[in-house]
């Protein structure tokens, strides 16, 4: 389930349909999971997503971004939604002190490489 809140209605759609996308192009056999999406202003970063069970998930998108930086971002915070589902995440265990470093880290390597792989899917459907 994918429910998303805030921003404009336009923006809930968008954000909706991008991730229902992303979901199906990188969880395609998952069906189990709880997504709430919460479109706001976010400070330090274009979003965050916080895994709170098992197959919960809580994710913010910026509302103030457009275009393809507003898709992106949804697409990098599925990935970390998949990366949850499939333990490939962790987040709590490791400490950084840059944004180089955190850049590096290899949940972020994948999920800034994977989103433009969905970015260039979601173009040509």
């Amino acid at each position: 389930m994918i429910v998303v809140t805030g921003g404009r209605s336009k923006q809930r759609s968008a954000v909706y349909k991008a991730a229902e996308f992303a979901w199906d192009y990188l969880m395609p056999r998952i069906r189990n999971c709880d997504i709430w999406i919460e479109l706001k202003k976010v400070d330090g970063a274009d979003g965050y997503c916080l895994q709170t069970d098992a197959r919960e998930f809580e994710v913010e998108i910026d509302r103030r971004l457009q275009g393809d930086d507003f898709l992106t971002t949804v697409f990098h915070e599925m990935v970390h939604v998949k990366q949850g589902v499939r333990k490939e995440w962790q987040f709590n265990e490791v400490s950084y002190k840059t944004d180089e470093e955190y850049r590096n880290l290899p949940w972020e390597v994948e999920a800034y490489r994977v989103q433009e792989e969905i970015l260039e899917a979601w173009h040509k459907k």
